[in-house]
């Protein structure tokens, strides 16, 4: 019992020591005069979930064409976000571009912000098949060139010099210089110089092969009213760079058919060495006289002939090659299937007015019509197929001095006729003659 009580006793006194600790502990941590303070309440951060998708600017147009062969550098595109600010260098771009093979490409450029939100935008890339002439940095010894090599480099207007060798066919009193070549992607257009008076040879060309795929010479053929035949061919071409300026040296022979008319241009022939290339159609054409106004009633263009709007564009654009589509003849318009269905047909009359139309024996219409232009001032109306093969009516061009009106002199056989361009575009262009016919075509 002893042992019980003194335990119950200790156990006493341990419970009021514990009493007195935790009213010391309560007095010291305040009392009346040091208040318990109030719980804090803290407000939860309500946070607003990014929805906002990023904007994506492109550096450049959206869509850009170029020609087969050109350089091509994806000038890219810029994006910013309300949240993350400049976010250009997560930019991710998709597709690829071809410039050596003509087509249309797609570059997309997506990208997306910290929250996940994305957008995209995308830029087109049309690759256009070669017509322009080719720059004049161009060089090279053709023999050592594959057919494409060659053709850039051939390709452009080249002057002979002055000191010509003339004809040497001897049983022509006249005599005959050359006085330039001009080379398209297809067609070459060859003036001569006979007697004073110009007279001109076009037609398509051909480049012949080695057994190594190199191109040993050129062939000129020329149409005779039967057939092509080569009446030209060039050999030893070799390109180079002197003093900044481009020239050529090579060889040639020239054999016209008795059945042309300047046919005492035969057998001229030589090998030149300072053939110079010339600068295509600058963005101010140079003149001698611009108080000269240009005058469409005269045979001959005047020497006043500045370019009207933006002559480098325009030299650019119509720099083509151009397949007629279609024709509008005193007020009727006919398309290109209905001009190729009457090509064979004449009307003959009698003497009251009575007209019958009498095909053409033997004759078969052309299956296209292109018109090529060059930056160098000629232009070559093709006729392709059909039962007269291909047949090249060669010309000149000049602009007219006419501000704000896109016109100009095309000048064939020494009789100046003057066209305006209605439409003058990348894939359209529709010309106006002086009778007020319209030619509308389409590039190639």
């Amino acid at each position: 019992m002893y042992i019980i009580i003194k335990k119950i006793h200790i156990m006493k006194n341990t419970y009021c020591l514990l009493v007195v600790l935790f009213t010391s502990l309560i007095v010291s941590c305040g009392g009346d005069d040091d208040p318990i303070p109030a719980p804090v309440v803290v407000t939860p951060e309500v946070v607003v979930p990014d929805t906002v998708a990023p904007t994506i600017t492109l550096v450049g147009p959206s869509t850009i064409n170029i020609e087969e062969g050109d350089s091509f550098t994806d000038a890219g595109a810029s994006a910013s976000d309300d949240v993350d600010g400049d976010i250009s260098s997560s930019i991710t771009t998709s597709g690829s571009v071809d410039a050596s093979t003509p087509g249309t490409y797609i570059l997309t450029y997506s990208v997306s912000d910290a929250a996940g939100n994305s957008v995209e935008l995308t830029r087109t890339i049309i690759v256009a098949v070669a017509t322009k002439i080719t720059a004049l940095a161009a060089t090279g010894i053709v023999s050592e060139q594959t057919p494409a090599e060659a053709r850039s480099t051939i390709n452009g207007k080249w002057n002979f010099p002055e000191s010509s060798s003339k004809s040497s066919y001897s049983s022509k009193l006249n005599t005959c210089e050359f006085d330039f070549i001009e080379f398209t992607d297809t067609t070459y257009y060859l003036a001569l110089d006979l007697d004073g008076e110009f007279n001109a040879v076009s037609g398509p060309y051909e480049l012949n092969e080695d057994s190594e795929g190199k191109v040993s010479s050129v062939d000129l053929y020329y149409y005779t009213g039967e057939v092509d035949v080569v009446i030209a061919t060039l050999t030893d071409i070799n390109v180079i760079e002197i003093n900044d300026e481009i020239e050529a040296s090579f060889t040639v022979n020239l054999t016209i058919p008795d059945t042309a008319d300047f046919d005492s241009c035969n057998e001229l022939s030589g090998t030149y060495s300072d053939v110079g290339k010339e600068e295509p159609m600058q963005q101010s054409y140079a003149v001698a006289n611009t108080s000269t106004s240009s005058d469409s009633t005269s045979d001959t263009a005047s020497d006043t002939y500045v370019s009207y709007i933006d002559p480098i564009s325009h030299v650019t654009l119509i720099n083509n090659t151009w397949s007629l589509q279609g024709v509008t003849e005193e007020g009727e318009s006919l398309t290109i299937a209905d001009v190729l269905e009457d090509w064979c047909y004449y009307e003959e009359c009698d003497g009251v007015g009575n007209c019958v139309e009498t095909a053409v024996e033997g004759c078969s219409p052309p299956t296209s019509i292109n018109l090529q232009f060059s930056a160098y001032g000629s232009y070559n109306l093709v006729f392709i197929g059909g039962s007269e093969g291909t047949e090249v009516e060669a010309g000149e061009w000049i602009w007219i001095d006419e501000p704000g009106e896109p016109m100009f002199y095309i000048i064939e056989d020494g009789y100046t006729e003057v066209m305006e361009i209605l439409n003058l575009s990348e894939s359209s262009l529709i010309l106006r003659n002086e009778e007020g016919d319209t030619y509308s075509f389409t590039s190639i």
